[in-house]
C-alpha cells in the first residue's frame, strides 16, 4: 500500500531526503503542507558494513551498495510516488569545504550591484579551484564537483546587510562557503537517485553547512558557536563566528574508535563489539562485564579526546572559542561523549564554561513532525528543516 494518497490537498508537496554519512545511510519521504511542520512519513537507516581497517575504495564501494539497498526499500515503501525534489546531504569523508572571505575596497563610494557581486563570486570560485583542497578532492583523476556555493553573509562598510544591492559603500565583504566532492561520487549518487525517482532536481549539501544553517535559524541570535558531528569514522568540528561558518576541522575518529577498542580488548567481531557496547551504555550486563568494557571504552575515548583537544587548540589560536557547542551523535553514544567532553574541558589549559547542546529528536520535535514517534532520526530531521527552507526559496 502506498504511503501517498492519489489526490493531494492544494499546496501539498513531497520530497525525499537522503543522509549519506560515514557509518550509515538514511533516507526519508517528507510531506510539506502550507502552514504545517514538515512531516517525515517514512524513514529508513542502514549501516554501511563495518571495516576493521578502513581502505577508501572498499569503503566507497560499501557506501554505494548500502545506498542502493536504501533506495530499493524506499521505492517499495513509496509505491512509485513522484517526488518533486530530492535533497542529498553528505557527511565527511564524502566532501571537503572551505569558507572564503572576499574583500573589495575603493577610496570613493561605489554602487553595489548584483552583477558586480556575481563577478566577485565567480572570480573567487576560480581561485578556489586552484587550491590544494580542491585538487585533493579527486578520485581516479576525475574533476571534483562543487556542490555548494553559499553566500553566507555580506557586509557594507563593516556592517552585515541582507539587501546590499543599489547601495553605496567604500568596502564590501562577502563570506562564501564552498564544498566539493569527487565527481564520480556526485555523478554516481545522482544517477542512482534519478534511476529510482523522477525528480525536478537533486540538491546536494554538506552536513556541516546544513547543521550550521539549521542552528542559526532555530537559535536566532546565537551567532557564535561550535558545531560538532561525531559520526562513525570521522568527527567534524565547525566554528561559527558572528553568523559566519569560518572554519571546519576533521579528524579520523568517531564512534567506531570505541567499537574497534572493544574488538581488540575482547577478541570479538564487530557485531558482538557493538552489542557489548550497547549493553554497557544502557546499564545492562554483569559488574565484571561492565568493568572490562569501561576500561576499553575509556582508553579509546582518551585517544579521541586528544584529537578533540588539538582541534580546539588549533581553532583557539585564530579565534576566541565560543562557549556554546552544539553536537550530533548516534543516540547510543551521545551521552557517553557528552560526559567525556565535559570532564576533559580543563585540558585546554584555561578555565572555560562550555554549554553542550545535543541536536537530538527531543529538541527537533518542535520543528519536524514524524509519523513514527518511536523511530525518530535527528540527522534526517535536521536535514528536513534545511530542505523545507530550500523548498520555500525554490517556490519563491
Amino acid at each position: 500500500m502506498s504511503l501517498f494518497k492519489k489526490k493531494r490537498p492544494l499546496g501539498q508537496r513531497f520530497i525525499a531526503v537522503f543522509d549519506i554519512a560515514s557509518a550509515s545511510i538514511g533516507g526519508s519521504f517528507v510531506r510539506l503542507d502550507p502552514g504545517e511542520l514538515p512531516e517525515i512519513i517514512f524513514s529508513i537507516r542502514e549501516d554501511i558494513p563495518f571495516q576493521e581497517k578502513v581502505q577508501f575504495n572498499r569503503f566507497l564501494d560499501a557506501m554505494r551498495r548500502t545506498l542502493e539497498s536504501v533506495f530499493v526499500k524506499m521505492q517499495k515503501a513509496g509505491g512509485g510516488v513522484a517526488i518533486e525534489e530530492a535533497f542529498c546531504i553528505l557527511s565527511s569523508p564524502w566532501y571537503a569545504s572551505q569558507t572564503r572571505l572576499i574583500q573589495y575596497r575603493r577610496p570613493e563610494p561605489f554602487l553595489v550591484t548584483r552583477k558586480g557581486i556575481q563577478r566577485l563570486l565567480e572570480k573567487e570560485i576560480e581561485l578556489f579551484k586552484q587550491t590544494k583542497l580542491f585538487s585533493r578532492s579527486r578520485i581516479d583523476n576525475t574533476t571534483p564537483t562543487i556542490i555548494e556555493s553559499k553566500n553566507i553573509q555580506i557586509k557594507l562598510n563593516g556592517y552585515p546587510v541582507t539587501l546590499p544591492y543599489n547601495k553605496e559603500a567604500r568596502m564590501l565583504e562577502i563570506a562564501l562557503y564552498l564544498s566539493v566532492t569527487p565527481s564520480n561520487i556526485y555523478d554516481g549518487i545522482k544517477e542512482s537517485i534519478t534511476k529510482f525517482w523522477r525528480t525536478n532536481s537533486v540538491h546536494f549539501s554538506s552536513f556541516s553547512f546544513t547543521a550550521f544553517d539549521t542552528v542559526r535559524d532555530i537559535f536566532a541570535g546565537t551567532d557564535n558557536f561550535l558545531f560538532m558531528d561525531i559520526s562513525g569514522e570521522v568527527t567534524d568540528i565547525s566554528l561559527s563566528r558572528q553568523g559566519v561558518l569560518l572554519e571546519s576541522i576533521s579528524f579520523p575518529a568517531g564512534k567506531h574508535v570505541l567499537v574497534r577498542a572493544l574488538m581488540n580488548a575482547m577478541n570479538v567481531p564487530p557485531a558482538v563489539a557493538i552489542s557489548e557496547m550497547s549493553l554497557y551504555l544502557e546499564g545492562k550486563g554483569t559488574k565484571n562485564h561492565g568493568e572490562k568494557v569501561q576500561v576499553a571504552l575509556t582508553e579509546a575515548t582518551n585517544e579521541w579526546l586528544v584529537f578533540f583537544r588539538d582541534a580546539m587548540v588549533q581553532m583557539g589560536q585564530e579565534f576566541p572559542l565560543p562557549k556554546t557547542i552544539f553536537y550530533t551523535a548516534d543516540e547510543e553514544v551521545a551521552r557517553w561523549y557528552r560526559q567525556a567532553i565535559t570532564e576533559k574541558m580543563d585540558s585546554l589549559g584555561e578555565e572555560r564554561s562550555f554549554e553542550l547542546k545535543q541536536l537530538g529528536s527531543e529538541l527537533l520535535k518542535n520543528y519536524v513532525a514524524s509519523s513514527d514517534e518511536g523511530n525518530r532520526d535527528p540527522f534526517l530531521e535536521i536535514e528536513t528543516i534545511f530542505a523545507k527552507k530550500l523548498m520555500s526559496l525554490i517556490a519563491a
